[in-house]
């Protein structure tokens, strides 16, 4: 009789039939995956609101030829004969690159073109259309027509709604819209090196070379990106935009744009979902995701925080430390019962406890971001080192996407191997146990952090905090940065002094400006598990005056200024602090 983790398991095989993300699909997968092609379809259309999108663009291109400076009918790169971006009069260019069929990205870029349409400005819409042999989404080259046939089937279908000049990248390619077409040989060692992000993100490990087939997506991504620089040099010298804007920064394609439009002198902002729910973050110099947040903390690092501000912060964080608020839910039910979680980790009388905080290892958040360690691996596996034969409980708190993203690279797994007997003062809490981060970092003495936001999150909750990676909250005057092994060994000799409350004062002012400043709600869409639930209310939500962030987000896409929200918006901001996650 079968088990019901060997059932589980067959049964998400079983679903799994025909996905995108097969990348060696076999006959049967084939077969299934046009027969299931009609449905996904059909879901990617529900889960993009399609319909919603196409009504409200329908809508701005109605109230647009109503502005002074509008010029007739919106141009469209699919009509003979229509006028390229810029041949309005009055406006900036702005290039929207929407290159996935990923459902939220799509409506927040939508929404934005949109809004920019209505402040003038005269935009177009760059997306893949098919023909790279890998991206994100699965491995073109082997799974052929999948993933296009969904993805370029999304975007298609949203460009031909949108009523913009539409481009695409399948276009220009060198080999044409066929993946299949695409050179073997890989080019440049630079494209491969730009490449391992996405690679590491599709393949979800840190070293996609020693995947099965992974030397062969590394290549594919080199080639792919190689393409991606040929068609965009083309589409970007034809258009000569003023401005880029594209999500993340981080990624292969996005990258490749990015660069070639800083190149011709274009502004290049990019933005990214923002770890507190229903917000956005964007960066107007580098990848969003690195937060670059000197400037704005030099502006507010010697403001104390008013009463308000205070009272706003401290809510924000009892809410995240309760599961509300954050951009993902992990858990139904966290377990928070102090003397529960003591029990469970058999800690005892014990006053010496070291709790540490890991990230995925294949994240853009922590690969390329080390420093005094080669990894965070090899962090973690010298913590627990140190831990061997000393007085303390080292916790290990391994995070919680770690199952939500079927990684890999389980952590507990990667430090047995090094290990393999595990030290008895040693516990690791897995990532699908719904311990409480926040019990934990409360039952501490000392918290280890590498990138993750809970370091930043427990010291304003007034424990000493110790990080290793280059995370934005490093160096700020309220952890330990180490920057070399021999740190962490002092700290695991010493018993670490309280936090002292000029500190603790330091970290809730970062995390004001963290969460309320740099974070910028986004009302205009709102999801639900990958999934758009709310729209724009027709045209009259997108004009300037209607919707104060959306007012804020153009203005800084077209000025250039810092997206730093100033104050009257930072407390506005708190405003969706009552609305859950999602809704």
């Amino acid at each position: 009789m079968l088990s019901s983790n060997k059932l589980a398991a067959a049964g998400g095989r079983l679903r799994g039939l025909g996905a995108s993300a097969n990348l060696a699909p076999g006959p049967l997968d084939r077969v299934a995956a046009r027969l299931r092609r009609p449905l996904d379809r059909a879901f990617e259309r529900r889960a993009a609101a399609l319909d919603g999108l196409g009504s409200l663009s329908r809508q701005a291109a109605q109230a647009a030829s109503l502005l002074p400076a509008a010029a007739g009918e919106p141009a469209r790169a699919d009509v003979p004969g229509a006028p390229r971006l810029g041949a309005a009069a009055g406006g900036q260019r702005v290039l929207v690159v929407s290159l996935r069929g990923w459902a939220t990205h799509n409506a927040y870029e939508l929404t934005i073109a949109q809004a920019l349409r209505l402040r003038g400005a005269t935009v177009a819409l760059l997306s893949c259309g098919g023909g790279a042999p890998v991206c994100e989404l699965g491995r073109a080259r082997s799974g052929h027509p999948r993933p296009c046939d969904r993805c370029a089937w999304l975007t298609a279908q949203i460009a031909r709604r949108c009523e913009l000049e539409h481009h695409t990248l399948a276009s220009r390619l060198p080999w044409g819209a066929d993946p299949r077409r695409a050179p073997v040989e890989a080019p440049a060692a630079r494209q491969l090196a730009a490449s391992r992000v996405s690679a590491s993100w599709l393949l979800r490990t840190t070293a996609p070379e020693q995947v099965a087939g992974g030397q062969e997506i590394l290549r594919d991504f080199a080639v792919a990106s190689a393409g991606v620089e040929a068609a965009a040099s083309a589409i970007l010298d034809e258009l000569a935009p003023d401005v880029v804007l594209s999500l993340n920064g981080l990624f292969a394609f996005e990258r490749a744009i990015r660069a070639l439009a800083l190149e011709r002198g274009s502004r290049a902002p990019t933005y990214e979902i923002a770890p507190r729910g229903g917000a956005l973050v964007f960066s107007q110099r580098q990848p969003a995701p690195d937060y670059r947040l000197d400037g704005l903390w030099r502006t507010v690092r010697e403001r104390p925080l008013s009463a308000l501000q205070r009272e706003e912060v401290t809510r924000l964080l009892a809410d995240r430390a309760r599961g509300v608020g954050a951009h993902e839910r992990y858990y139904e039910q966290q377990r928070e019962d102090p003397t529960e979680l003591r029990a469970q980790l058999g800690l005892g009388g014990r006053e010496r406890v070291v709790s540490l905080f890991t990230n995925v290892t294949w994240d853009s958040a922590t690969m390329g971001r080390d420093i005094g360690f080669e990894s965070m691996l090899d962090w973690v596996r010298e913590a627990v080192r140190l831990a061997r034969g000393s007085e303390l409980v080292l916790v290990v708190r391994v995070h919680p996407a770690e199952r939500r993203w079927r990684s890999r690279e389980q952590l507990r797994e990667l430090v047995a191997t090094a290990d393999s007997r595990m030290p008895d003062n040693v516990r690791f809490v897995a990532a699908e146990d719904p311990l409480s981060s926040y019990a934990l970092i409360d039952a501490s003495d000392l918290v280890l952090a590498y990138t993750t936001t809970v370091g930043l999150e427990a010291a304003a909750r007034g424990r000493r905090v110790a990080v290793a990676g280059a995370t934005h909250y490093r160096e700020r005057g309220f952890t330990i940065d180490l920057s070399e092994r021999s740190q962490l060994a002092e700290l695991f000799a010493h018993r670490a002094a309280p936090a002292p409350p000029d500190q603790t004062e330091l970290a809730l002012r970062y995390a004001h400006m963290f969460f309320l400043r740099a974070m910028i709600p986004f009302p205009a869409v709102q999801t639900d598990g990958g999934r758009v639930t709310r729209l724009p209310d027709g045209a009259r939500e997108l004009l300037p005056g209607a919707d104060p962030y959306l007012d804020w987000v153009c203005e800084r896409i077209l000025d250039g200024g810092d997206f730093g929200l100033p104050d009257e918006l930072a407390r506005l901001a708190t405003g969706a602090l009552d609305r859950p996650s999602g809704a």
